[in-house]
């Protein structure tokens, strides 16, 4: 498997195991405070740009393995 490839899936599985943690951070918070709630869900958002982020490298690693093997193939 291509390097850039695993890379990639590595970047997808952390996306989505830092989307699950934020989840379940969040329904512990129902029942916070105002102020503690507030700061929680920045703390969220924060986390769901850093999820976002990581999923966005994973594509575009795949897009360039792709157009690397693509380039290979070419005669």
């Amino acid at each position: 498997m291509n390097r850039l490839v695993r890379i990639a899936l590595t970047l997808f599985a952390s996306s989505t195991i830092l989307m699950f943690l934020i989840r379940q951070r969040l329904k512990q918070a129902e029942g916070l405070a105002e102020e503690a709630l507030k700061n929680e869900t920045q703390m969220a958002f924060i986390g769901v740009i850093i999820a976002g982020a990581l999923a966005a490298g994973g594509f575009v690693l795949i897009i360039i393995a792709l157009a690397r093997t693509r380039k290979n193939k070419l005669p």
